[in-house]
């Protein structure tokens, strides 16, 4: 494993060759009052004034560095709780060949933003990403089963897709703002009780697979396409761009990552007009 800085970000490119996560050093850093913040003030502690022993410090300071995470070609498998409480950690980069990501793996990575997933990606643990900070979520149709409470207090989680024959376990998704869009009971922080979540779960499955969200999941892919986009309005005339989802929110809505997303449905229509006529590559 090696770090270097890449894109402005201090990068760990992990490869697995050592286990990174270390319960004896845990316990004693979650001992001494929680983790880095102040249970007072909720501000930041500076690591020397913890008390804690010169290891754990090490420890704790090594973790705290890591603002981008790339997993290199070859690894299979990210172990349960491999990167928990990484809290400046931005970024995640996963090589094709990882197939599993374990319990509490990326848990409490508070600033975490964005994932770029393995395509051949199966399963995703117990809480993985749990209380991170991820605004869209795109789980690759490979994965067969995300277990419960994996992308929990995401609240700011509002965009998702996940593959329709995907196993779900209890509340993956609570309190997000995704689940508080939907029409099932939620409280207002949008958590639901394990025993609805099946309902739930039905929603969201169900919610950006069908034929007539095919507009929603064109436009939200992190690199929506024109050549994808031009097809589906082709097929389903521009009252396409009417259509919202059962989250309320229209095509025209999405990341930043997506070019379309500070043009009107108006500039998206035209822009499509004058391709048609041959205005427009």
């Amino acid at each position: 494993m090696r770090v270097a800085t890449v894109d402005g970000l201090v990068t760990l490119f992990y490869d697995g060759s050592r286990e990174l996560y270390n319960m004896e050093l845990e316990h004693e850093w979650f001992g001494n009052r929680g983790h880095v913040l102040d249970a007072d003030t909720n501000k930041r502690m500076e690591v020397e004034s913890l008390n804690v022993s010169d290891r754990c410090k090490k420890y704790i300071k090594e973790r705290l560095s890591w603002q981008q995470i790339i997993v290199v070609d070859g690894v299979e498998e990210i172990p349960r709780e491999t990167f928990s409480w990484c809290l400046e950690v931005k970024r995640v980069i996963f090589a094709n060949t990882v197939i599993r990501i374990g319990k509490f793996a990326f848990c409490n990575c508070e600033n975490l933003v964005y994932i770029k997933w393995s395509i051949f990606l199966g399963v995703i643990g117990q809480s993985a990403f749990r209380h991170c900070n991820l605004s869209s979520v795109f789980i690759p149709p490979t994965c067969e089963e995300i277990d419960r409470n994996a992308f929990a207090y995401n609240r700011n989680l509002s965009i998702l897709h996940v593959p329709q024959d995907a196993q779900l376990g209890r509340c993956v998704f609570a309190t997000t703002t995704i689940a508080k869009s939907s029409s099932l009971h939620v409280d207002r922080n949008g958590w639901y009780s394990y025993g609805e979540s099946n309902e739930m779960n039905q929603w969201l499955l169900n919610m950006n697979n069908d034929n007539k969200f095919s507009l929603h999941r064109a436009c939200s892919s992190f690199q929506p396409l024109k050549e994808v986009l031009y097809p589906i309005i082709s097929q389903k005339g521009l009252k396409a761009f009417r259509e919202k989802n059962t989250a309320g929110i229209t095509p025209s809505k999405y990341l930043k990552e997506n070019p379309y997303t500070d043009l009107t449905e108006k500039e998206i229509i035209h822009d499509y007009l004058m391709k048609m006529m041959g205005e427009v590559e």
